[in-house]
C-alpha cells in the first residue's frame, strides 16, 4: 500500500484544505494510507542564514526536520493551502525558507509525485496563490502531477460544490498516474509554468524558473517563446551543482570576511522599531 503524505497549510481543523487531502486521498484509484500535518501547528523557525547545514548539520533545534523526513518518506505528496491577500498561506513559505537543507536530500526528493491546491474564498480572489503551492512543490525537486484552485469559503463548503467533486477526483487520478502531466498552452516551455510577468514590449519572464521569453500573436491564440534561465534548478544535477556553488559562496565569504565586515561597519546601528 502506498504511503501519502498531505500537507496542510492552513490553521483551520477541519477546514476545506484539510478536507480536500482527505477528499482526494479516498478517492486515489487504489487504497494508500494518508498521514497528514498541519504546518502552522510545527515549530519551523526562521532561517539564520548561517549555511552551516551545507557542510553539517543545521544549528536550528525545531520541527524541519521532522516534517522533511515525513516528506521524504511518502510514496506522493498533497499539499493544500489556503488564500490570504491572494497569496498561499505563509507557512509554505516559512518552511521553503529552510530549504537550504533540501540538497542533502536530492535523490530522495526527485521526481516524488505531488498534487497542489489552492483554496480560494471568492472567485478570481486566487491572486499568486497557486503559484505559491506549486513553488512549495517543485522547490524540493518533485514532479506536480496536478494542480488547481477551488473556490470554497465556508469549512466544509468544498464537499458540497462541484467543482471541489471533480477537482478532487482529477488530482487523485493525476497523483500516480504513470503519465506525464500534459502542458497548458500557453505555457512555459522550460518548465512548464503559467505564472509570468511582463517585462516591457512583448518580453516576458516566467516566476518559476526565471526563463525569459517573449509573446506573439498566432491567429486568436497567444504564441509563448521562451529560452532556458541563465542559471537552472531543474532536475538533480542542477540542483547538486547549486549546492556546490552554495558551499563555494561559503569558503569564499570566509576568506573574505573581513574586508566585507569593513565595507558594512560603515552603515553599523540605526533606529530599529
Amino acid at each position: 500500500m502506498k504511503r501519502v503524505l498531505g500537507v496542510i497549510g492552513s490553521p483551520r481543523k477541519l477546514g476545506n484544505c484539510e478536507l480536500t487531502v482527505k477528499e482526494i486521498a479516498a478517492r486515489l484509484p487504489e487504497p494508500a494510507s494518508l498521514s497528514m500535518v498541519r504546518l502552522v501547528e510545527k515549530d519551523i523557525r526562521p532561517c539564520k542564514a548561517c549555511y552551516r547545514c551545507l557542510m553539517g548539520e543545521c544549528p536550528i533545534q525545531d520541527d524541519f526536520r521532522m516534517v522533511l523526513d515525513a516528506i521524504v518518506s511518502a510514496d506522493g505528496v498533497i499539499v493544500a493551502a489556503p488564500v490570504y491577500l491572494h497569496g498561499a498561506h505563509s507557512s509554505l513559505q516559512r518552511f521553503l525558507d529552510r530549504g537550504l537543507q533540501f540538497w542533502k536530500r536530492l535523490d530522495d526528493l526527485a521526481g516524488k509525485p505531488a498534487v497542489g491546491v489552492a483554496l480560494a474564498g471568492i472567485r478570481d480572489g486566487e491572486g499568486a496563490s497557486l503559484l505559491g503551492v506549486e513553488n512549495f512543490i517543485r522547490a524540493m525537486g518533485m514532479e506536480v502531477k496536478g494542480r488547481a484552485v477551488i473556490h470554497a469559503a465556508l469549512p466544509g463548503e468544498v464537499l458540497l460544490s462541484e467543482e471541489g467533486k471533480v477537482t478532487a477526483a482529477r488530482m487523485a487520478d493525476a497523483l500516480f498516474s504513470p503519465e506525464a502531466p500534459q502542458a497548458e498552452n500557453p505555457s512555459c516551455t522550460e518548465c512548464g509554468g503559467t505564472y509570468f510577468e511582463f517585462r516591457g514590449g512583448n518580453r516576458v519572464f516566467c516566476l518559476l524558473c526565471g526563463a525569459g521569453g517573449s509573446v506573439s500573436p498566432d491567429g486568436e491564440a497567444i504564441r509563448l517563446a521562451t529560452r532556458p534561465p541563465a542559471y537552472s534548478w531543474r532536475g538533480p544535477a542542477a540542483r547538486k551543482a547549486h549546492g556546490e556553488w552554495l558551499v563555494g559562496m561559503k569558503e569564499k565569504f570566509l576568506r573574505e570576511k573581513e574586508r566585507l565586515k569593513e565595507v558594512a561597519r560603515v552603515y553599523a546601528g540605526g533606529d530599529f522599531i
